[in-house]
């Protein structure tokens, strides 16, 4: 940090000379080479310095706006908020941004940095694309608790045999984007390595990675069909039992000590008599209601925080991490659905619970905006949220997936049908092409 500010200073203190002869010294060359040697250097202190609001006193370079060398560029009146548009305009090529920059570049690049700092125009584009990001964000978060919701309108056909077997490919895409996105996209960024390494030869070693942990997932899987080896899962799992409780009656899931006033609210309904009800039962819930509850909310805030960074990076960057939060979203919001159902609230307040919780993706977002702003919390953010995918694919979604499969072998059961391996390995197929799926969308994400 210290050397950006030396180079900074150098860059205002020279254009005293730069006004009357267009050259810095060999000293401020060497200087200036010796830290800027390629374009990532280039890249990250050209967006601090355009962004930077600490120089307060510019007016030894006040003159630059009238010298006949900026006027030549063609750049005059006209921002430039990337790299790739100050090349431009100095026709710099070069096939990879760690391409060594020459004395000749800094020469030609310098005038123009000290130009963009001092034009409000760059100033006010950065403002609105800010602006901009934070909607689109906003936006995206609302999508994201939307679909996190729909689990309660699609309850009334988890009867049907397709519901299960469609649950199960989208919890296999929650795998697959989740534990993707943490080592494609979080857990580099968190390292800089897709700056450093433009070539993405990362992404190779980081998909044997996956392949990995695949191959493991697929041994166990095997072992369960063939070998009749059992794993013990403890799990919220989308079966019948816990959805059961689901009724037209809201008093069936309140506790037996409550039932005699409850009886007596539905006959007058009114917002009071709600809200006493919901205390009640909150009062009355379990103790796995209160930890989904809490527990989810430190999820969602998490969630928000990362969106709020990476929107803050580019809307690129933030439509990739809102894909596979909103993929874990839907299937895993559905368990926890249910498990606030066992716990004793009727369907309306397990809802109403389930948006409390949601909300703080707002909060999280909002906060990771903010945080986003500085260049520096972004790899401890990005660090916080893959080492948080990773967890939730593997450790969560994962026992989710097999619990699912075990699910619909026991519809079979119950329906007096025979459980074949032929079932299994069609369970397996279904639930392998939403995990396959969601790592190929990954990785094709972090290459192109």
């Amino acid at each position: 940090m210290i050397y950006y500010l030396v180079i900074t200073l150098i860059l205002l203190g020279s254009y005293t000379v730069l006004t009357y002869n267009n050259l810095l010294t060999n000293f401020e060359e060497n200087l200036l080479h010796a830290h800027i040697k390629t374009k990532t250097d280039l890249d990250l202190f050209y967006r601090r310095f355009i962004e930077s609001n600490s120089i307060d006193d510019l007016k030894v370079v006040q003159n630059i706006q009238h010298d006949n060398n900026i006027r030549d560029l063609n750049i005059k009146h006209k921002c430039l908020p990337s790299l790739n548009d100050l090349f431009n305009a100095f026709n710099i090529q070069s096939d990879s941004i760690n391409d060594n920059l020459t004395l000749t570049d800094i020469r030609r690049l310098s005038p123009a940095l000290v130009y963009a700092k001092l034009n409000s125009d760059c100033q006010e584009a950065h403002g609105q694309a800010t602006w901009k990001n934070i909607l689109i964000g906003f936006i995206a978060v609302t999508f994201i608790n939307c679909s996190a919701l729909t689990g309660a309108i699609i309850l009334p056909f988890r009867k049907k045999p397709a519901f299960k077997w469609i649950l199960s490919t989208f919890i296999g895409l929650a795998v697959g984007t989740l534990t993707g996105s943490g080592i494609f996209h979080l857990i580099p960024m968190a390292f800089n390595i897709p700056k450093l390494d433009t070539y993405h030869s990362y992404l190779n070693k980081a998909l044997f990675t996956m392949i990995a942990i695949y191959t493991f997932y697929i041994r166990d899987q095997l072992s369960r069909i063939f070998l009749n080896v059992e794993t013990i899962i403890c799990t919220h799992g989308h079966g019948d039992d816990d959805l059961s409780l689901q009724s037209n009656d809201p008093t069936e899931s309140i506790p037996s000590s409550s039932q005699k006033s409850t009886d007596k609210s539905s006959k007058v309904v009114s917002l009071n008599k709600h809200v006493d009800n919901l205390i009640e039962n909150l009062k009355a819930m379990k103790a796995a209601g209160w930890m989904i509850f809490i527990g989810d909310m430190l999820h969602n805030f998490i969630d928000g925080l990362t969106l709020g960074a990476a929107f803050m990076v580019s809307i690129g960057e933030g439509l990739r991490m809102s894909l596979p939060i909103a993929c874990e979203e839907f299937p895993h919001e559905l368990g926890d659905l249910a498990v606030l159902l066992s716990s004793g609230l009727t369907i309306g307040q397990a809802i109403l619970v389930n948006f409390l919780a949601a909300c703080s993706c707002y909060l999280g977002f909002f906060v990771g905006a903010k945080l986003g702003e500085l260049e520096e919390f972004h790899p401890w953010i990005y660090a916080l949220a893959g080492g948080m995918f990773v967890y939730i694919g593997l450790a969560d979604m994962i026992p989710e997936l097999v619990s699912m499969g075990d699910e619909i072998e026991k519809d079979y059961i119950d329906s007096k049908q025979s459980v074949t391996i032929l079932l299994k390995v069609k369970i397996l197929l279904f639930q392998n092409s939403g995990v396959i799926l969601g790592v190929t969308i990954m990785f094709l994400l972090a290459k192109y």
